[in-house]
């Protein structure tokens, strides 16, 4: 342990800079406080992949997302914010064409559609657009707007520059067995905070202080598309999602710069709750290239096949809150598949309650898993 004189003090260390960790980081440092971010790559991570779908009615059931209204308002928002921060491009207003794929389908969308609560999500009329004569037939389709995709992989490589530029983030991989609990916060190796949040993703299964809780992390795999002349505009949901993406969000793969312009298209993804370890599998890419084949009615070609492990939880609600036990321990993770559109809202909830103890919603707080919880 290293000496009181050696030790950087912190307002709050945040370990993991994925989505969870990047909205959170932000939102502190806007309420000047001093934040160190503990992070490094490692297969698996979803936030450097995700497509950023912003969808205000998913699923089979055709069922609004929880809170859509107030999370969509905030979302963009904070996203416009980070744009200026930044000086990049994160948010996209992006209509989703949807294929209804029988007459029950067809059917429960337009009893949604009437609903007043559904109204102002639901298009009058799916109009096809570019996707014409591109696409597969389907039996029929609906067009949803208020919708969006937002580049998180921007958003992460953009921010983790600014910290590194800042003197905020420490490249490694955080050692649980360095956590020294103080009655006025915690040291970690020579770094004392008041509080240390973990937004680890699906490496929270592996975290000793909060494995309690019940994550289900899933594998998913994607692939990245280029369809030439192909000029969608709106994201395409049909035996998968087709989503247009920012050239930037290539700059791993070894293209042309023409080719970063345009035409290039996030596919995906698959689900898997058992698997072996993060990598992309042969079996998923031919999952996903049949679905691609039965979508595309035009050539392409595969650019990259990519796999991340999902902080998923069984109740489909985020983590926020204190260790019931270690009070300098708190956890803002769960974020799963809607993480574009629920990571504002609660990123900033949970600044909020670490600086003034204000009220964590119930449905979201993880007292909800412990009766010591607090």
């Amino acid at each position: 342990m290293e000496s009181l004189s050696q030790q950087k003090k912190y307002d709050y260390i945040i370990v993991g800079q994925g989505l969870a960790g990047t909205l959170l980081a932000h939102f502190l440092l806007v309420e000047n406080k001093k934040i160190l971010v503990v992070d490094q790559a490692l297969p698996g991570a979803t936030s450097t992949i995700a497509a950023g779908i912003v969808n205000p009615v998913t699923g089979r059931r055709i069922a609004k997302s929880w809170r859509f209204e107030a999370l969509y308002d905030f979302a963009k928002k904070t996203y416009r914010d980070l744009e200026d921060l930044l000086g990049i491009r994160l948010w996209t207003d992006r209509n989703i064409v949807r294929a209804l794929h029988n007459t029950f389908e067809e059917n429960e969308w337009d009893r949604r559609g009437a609903y007043p609560e559904y109204e102002a999500f639901f298009e009058e009329k799916a109009e096809l657009g570019n996707f014409e004569g591109k696409i597969k037939p389907a039996h029929a389709w609906g067009e949803l707007r208020h919708c969006a995709q937002v580049s998180l992989p921007d958003l992460v490589k953009n921010y983790r520059e600014k910290l590194i530029e800042s003197g905020n983030f420490l490249e490694e991989v955080f050692e649980y067995q360095f956590i020294d609990f103080q009655q006025d916060g915690v040291v970690y190796k020579n770094f004392k905070a008041e509080k240390i949040i973990f937004c680890e993703g699906a490496r929270a299964t592996e975290n000793p202080f909060f494995s309690y809780l019940p994550f289900v992390p899933t594998k998913g795999e994607l692939l990245l598309v280029k369809i030439p002349g192909a000029n969608f505009e709106k994201i395409l949901k049909h035996h998968l999602f087709l989503v247009p993406l920012p050239g930037t969000y290539i700059d791993n793969i070894s293209t042309t710069e023409n080719e970063k312009a345009a035409d290039i298209y996030w596919a995906g993804s698959t689900s898997r709750f058992e698997f072996d370890d993060p990598f992309p599998s042969e079996d998923h890419k031919s999952e996903l290239l049949e679905k691609l084949e039965n979508t595309l009615n035009f050539p392409f070609e595969i650019l990259a096949h990519q796999a991340g492990i999902r902080p998923t939880v069984s109740d489909v609600r985020p983590f926020l809150g204190l260790h019931p036990e270690h009070g300098q321990l708190a956890i803002f993770n769960g974020l799963g598949t809607k993480g574009s559109s629920l990571g504002p809202f609660f990123a900033h909830q949970m600044a909020h309650f670490l600086l003034h103890k204000s009220h964590l919603d119930d449905e979201v707080n993880i007292r909800r898993f412990s009766k010591r919880g607090r």
